[in-house]
């Protein structure tokens, strides 16, 4: 299914929310990969991110690539639901790989955004690939 340029909420059907809960994946050895929609919202924040904690619940330390080249800028609502979610999980995080293409911008926010969840270990990238391959070299340290 084809999301739609909208913010989902509650009232999202089952196929909407299996579709945004399906951007969440296991890419390698305790690697997530989350692509995040294009517009997002507190109601999909939740839905991905319990997604992220059910697949790795039982790790001690992961790693993970977020791909924001679909996404547009959250509101203050959903920025401040995605810091509660990444500081909770945060103590067991290795790395996570920020994708956003080649928006300067996006890069700079990103970056700003990641170090003020308290990330320890962040990265930008211009692509999936690379930003994979970083998550990779971190989790072998």
């Amino acid at each position: 299914m084809e999301l739609t340029q909208h913010p989902y909420g509650p009232e999202a059907t089952r196929e909407e929310r299996d579709t945004i809960e399906e951007r969440v994946s296991l890419i390698g050895e305790r690697v997530l990969l989350m692509r995040e929609i294009p517009v997002q919202s507190p109601f999909s924040v939740t839905l991905m991110f319990d997604r992220l904690e059910a697949i790795a619940e039982d790790w001690d330390r992961f790693a993970y690539v977020v791909d924001l080249t679909e996404a547009t800028r959250p509101g203050p609502e959903t920025r401040a639901t995605l810091k509660a979610r990444v500081l909770h999980i945060s103590p067991r995080v290795e790395h996570v790989a920020i994708v956003v293409g080649g928006n300067v911008l996006m890069r700079a926010m990103a970056r700003l955004f990641a170090y003020g969840m308290g990330l320890r270990s962040v990265s930008i990238h211009a692509s999936r690939t690379e930003a994979i391959e970083e998550v990779g070299r971190a989790m072998e340290r």
